[in-house]
């Protein structure tokens, strides 16, 4: 899909765990996991190298979201690796045309891939760390709630 790009936007939202927006400035990255943190997409309806691209970044940051988990859930990590293994081994196509479809639209716009996605990824991560624990244990169950219904084709 040539001329196909991601939105851009100079600064977009995030959801923090008390509900209220706080600024995220960065540049579609941001703006594509956020809006996968939002809206979790079905299954069938993955089908654009946009979508594939939200899958991407989930691959990258659903591992800094466990770890922020497992340091303060016990057991989580246990919980987490089997069905992240699995949802990784299903998407494995879609989350490879996700990273082609963002290096060439990095390549293209002349914007550095790999600090950026690290970048979206710190951001989460540090979110989630700082998140009160009743509100970092719900976020963890959502993840393994994500991943599990992901499995079982919905």
């Amino acid at each position: 899909m040539s001329g196909v790009s991601a939105p851009r936007f100079s600064s977009s939202q995030t959801l923090t765990n008390t509900g209220h927006l706080q600024p995220v400035h960065s540049n579609s990255l941001a703006f594509a996991f956020t809006l996968l943190v939002a809206v979790a997409i079905p299954e069938h309806a993955r089908a654009s190298p946009e979508q594939d691209a939200l899958l991407f970044l989930d691959s990258r940051v659903m591992p800094r979201k466990a770890a922020a988990c497992s340091a303060r859930i016990a057991s989580y990590s246990a919980r987490f690796e089997p069905a992240f293994r699995a949802w990784l081994a299903r998407n494995k196509e879609h989350v490879a045309s996700g990273e082609a479809f963002l290096r060439a639209d990095a390549e293209r716009t002349k914007v550095p891939f790999e600090p950026d996605v690290e970048a979206v990824a710190v951001g989460i991560s540090q979110q989630w760390t700082a998140a009160p624990l009743p509100a970092l244990q719900d976020h963890c169950e959502a993840l393994l709630i994500q991943l599990r219904e992901s499995s079982e084709g919905g």
